[in-house]
Parts: structure tokens; C-alpha cells; sequence
């Protein structure tokens, strides 16, 4: 009778765990192609967008390529790392030429996204970012009338690196 019982309970779990791993487990989506914009700018997609339970998922390279950013994978890590190319290669950022040319950049109380830029208590330029929306570019002079490119890129202020060298900044 003990073996008809262990032998009875031994059969019901095998069976059991063939049914459970038998079940599918399906997700209900869509792949869509969605038009994404970015501060204004339509951005071209490479891939479908994938939509499920009124979430929509976008593949991650794609989305940090929409927001020049480059991806790794990290196997060691097991973790996925991102890098900025905003202000690589011909621009610089103004945080970044603050730490490189050792400036000041002091808000401006009258005007919103306007900052003075200072260095050693004298006035190089002042510059009124809140009038420039993504994808504009003017060309600014400072005090000494040397002449540099600024652009607008998602929301940051960049500065052309070479010009800025010209007027006697340190950049690298």
C-alpha cells in the first residue's frame, strides 16, 4: 500500500509540472511605427516601436542614438552603459568651458536663460540662451570682438570649440 501511495504522488507531481510547463505564457502587443519628436524636432526611428497594455517601448540604442547618446554593454558589469556625444568632437558645452577657461557664468535677475560670463571679475559676454530654441545657432562676439559660433542642441548651449580657442580660451 506505501508504494501504491508514493508511487500515486511521485506520478501526480510529474504530472502536474508537464501540464505547468506546457502552459504558454503570451504578451498581447503591437509593433508600431511612431513618429517621435524631440523638443519640437521630428527625429527619423530605424525601428518599430513595440506597444503593450498602454506602454510604448522603444529599443534602447534607438532612443540613446535619438538623444546622441552611444550605448555599451559592459559583460563584466552586466550593465549597459551610455555616453554623451553632445559637445564632442567641434563643441563644448558652457559648464565645460567654465571648468577648462576658468570663467563665471552668473545668472542674469532681469532676463529668464540670460548669464553673464565672467573672468577674474571682468566681463567676457553675456549671452541670453532662453531666447534660442533647439537647432538655432547665431554667431556672438565677446569683449575683445573675437567672434564664436553658439547652437542650441536639446536644451544645451554649445560653443564652437575652435573658435573659442581663437578668442583665447582653453579648450581641449
Amino acid at each position: 500500500m506505501k508504494k501504491l501511495i508514493v508511487g500515486l504522488t511521485v506520478g501526480m507531481l510529474i504530472g502536474s509540472a508537464t501540464v505547468a510547463l506546457a502552459s504558454p505564457s503570451t504578451v498581447q502587443a503591437t509593433l508600431q511605427k511612431y513618429r517621435i519628436v524631440i523638443n519640437g524636432k521630428t527625429q527619423s526611428s530605424t525601428t518599430n516601436q513595440l506597444s503593450y497594455k498602454g506602454t510604448t517601448y522603444v529599443p534602447i540604442r534607438e532612443a540613446a542614438k535619438l538623444f546622441h547618446y552611444t550605448t555599451n554593454y559592459n559583460s563584466k558589469a552586466n550593465s549597459i552603459e551610455f555616453t554623451s556625444n553632445i559637445g564632442k568632437d567641434e563643441w563644448i558645452t558652457l559648464l565645460d568651458l567654465q571648468a577648462l577657461s576658468k570663467i563665471s557664468i552668473s545668472p542674469l535677475a532681469d532676463k529668464e536663460g540670460a548669464y553673464e560670463i565672467t573672468r577674474a571679475g571682468q566681463s567676457l559676454f553675456i549671452i541670453y540662451g532662453g531666447e534660442f530654441k533647439d537647432g538655432d545657432s547665431t554667431l556672438m562676439s565677446d569683449v575683445n570682438n573675437k567672434q564664436f559660433h553658439v547652437k542650441k542642441t536639446l536644451g544645451t548651449l554649445l560653443f564652437n570649440k575652435q573658435d573659442m580657442k581663437n578668442a583665447g580660451y582653453i579648450v581641449f
